[in-house]
């Protein structure tokens, strides 16, 4: 039997850091066997274990404590209402949920709900899954509809890990900042990835933009896992303070949504290199991610591919990958090649650029219309925040092209046309809206384009 990720390393190197304690690898390794005995009474051979908390340590703990005692593990959203929780749990046929102190679960019904608790003489009894064996289930983020749990076996994420190793080279010495939630692929890889290649992290249990400022300039992290949105809010703190990030800071990953290339030059300002990733919950986390040595990325490109990940384009140049760590369980269905519903090209020296949601396309006046196309050129205005584009049903249109702004700065709707003149005519919002705050986000950062959409339909 292979030994656990977990027994990989047991010694007194630093592994885990907090604002409160420091972790040596012997410390995480001594805390995880305490909830083994009491994962083992718990637990049938393959069954779907539910996981909630707002300790992000512990989702670190249980990822590796439940496979080891023979069940599957799944992440769930502590600020999850009581509906979303038990629809996530019909969905997949669980009935059982661990939970600690910080989790009120009192107002969820018919459910088997299991406070957990430790033993210091817990033995280590322990199961450890085989490579094609389902490790965990993660749910998407919903950004095509209703969350859909994905299937990823213990295959799925050491290819995933080690992949992403060889493209980032993470050091030895490099602490990897975790303030995402743990419970979508972008956090819990984090996890998985240390534990696998014994690197180190550092935990935040609730997103803080000052509390990062801080830890840049302490030297305390010095790789982050951003979405774009997050990524602006630490920005503008450091040109607030007019500071630049120390020179021990490598860099920030930013995914979930497409990063702006304007958003990559303004974060070099703060001395901060942003490296674009594009991956999926069913490829377990990255399918292209642009490395950190690499001066020649294209504007637009979100890198190359990972090592032993395999690419295609349908008729109408859908994404579809392939590879070790494309999850094999989605949907309950195995196919060759995932569709990724993203719409994109590699250029002559394999870089992959993705130029949207194929569901996202409008069609106006017989003309198809890419919104991400658009936002990329709104995006360059100065006195816009953020954006979003979308169709509205119109009689003479089909779908008239719109758009909702949040500004930074004052700016009319038709001086906003006036800008994108290098945009052909049918590609203009016809119709722009202002919001007084910013657009809404999904679970994964981001813009939420069916619900804005929908304010606007009569």
């Amino acid at each position: 039997m292979p030994y656990s990720w977990i027994e990989k390393k047991i010694n007194e190197d630093e592994f885990i850091f907090s604002k409160e304690k420091t972790y040596s690898h012997r410390d995480f390794y001594k805390l995880s066997m305490e909830y083994l005995e009491f994962a083992n009474e718990n637990i049938s051979k393959n069954e779907k274990i539910c996981f909630i908390s707002n300790d992000i340590l512990k989702y670190a703990i249980f990822s590796n404590i439940i496979p080891m005692a023979g069940g599957i593990f799944v992440p769930m959203n502590p600020k999850s209402s009581a509906y979303e929780i038990q629809n996530k749990m019909k969905i997949i046929s669980s009935n059982k949920i661990f939970y600690d102190k910080t989790i009120d679960l009192e107002n969820i019904p018919n459910i088997k709900k299991i406070k957990i608790f430790s033993n210091k003489n817990s033995k280590n009894n322990s199961f450890w899954p085989n490579e094609e064996d389902p490790f965990c289930i993660l749910f998407t983020s919903g950004s095509s509809g209703q969350p859909k749990p994905v299937t990823i076996s213990r295959k799925n994420i050491e290819s995933s890990c080690i992949a992403s190793q060889k493209n980032l080279e993470v050091g030895i010495d490099d602490i990897w900042l975790l303030c995402m939630p743990p419970y979508h692929a972008g956090g819990l890889s984090i996890i998985f990835r240390s534990l696998i290649l014994s690197t180190k992290f550092y935990i935040m249990n609730s997103f803080n933009p000052r509390e990062i400022f801080d830890l840049i300039n302490e030297s305390k992290v010095s790789i982050i896992s951003l979405v774009p949105t997050m990524l602006i809010s630490i920005l503008e703190i450091f040109e607030k303070e007019e500071m630049k990030a120390p020179i021990s800071f490598n860099f920030i990953l930013c995914g979930g949504a497409k990063v702006s290339e304007k958003l990559i030059i303004r974060a070099k300002m703060s001395n901060i290199k942003i490296l674009p990733t594009y991956g999926m919950t069913e490829t377990t986390s990255q399918i292209a991610t642009a490395a950190p040595k690499d001066n020649n990325r294209p504007s637009g490109s979100v890198g190359k591919l990972l090592d032993k990940m395999q690419i295609k384009f349908s008729e109408k140049n859908e994404i579809l990958v392939k590879g070790p760590n494309v999850a094999k369980y989605y949907e309950s269905e195995s196919t060759e090649w995932l569709e990724t519903g993203d719409f994109g090209y590699i250029d002559a020296s394999k870089y992959l650029f993705v130029e949207g949601r194929i569901d996202d396309l409008i069609i106006s006046g017989g003309e198809n219309v890419n919104p991400l196309e658009i936002e990329n050129e709104v995006n360059k205005i100065e006195e816009i925040n953020e954006c979003c584009v979308f169709g509205i049903s119109d009689e003479y249109w089909g779908n008239k092209v719109c758009m909702e702004v949040y500004l930074s700065k004052n700016i009319s709707s038709d001086e906003i046309k006036k800008r994108l003149k290098d945009l052909d005519n049918f590609k203009i919002p016809k119709e722009i809206f202002f919001s007084n705050q910013n657009l809404p986000k999904l679970n994964n950062g981001k813009i939420d384009r069916k619900k804005i959409s929908q304010k606007y339909y009569e």
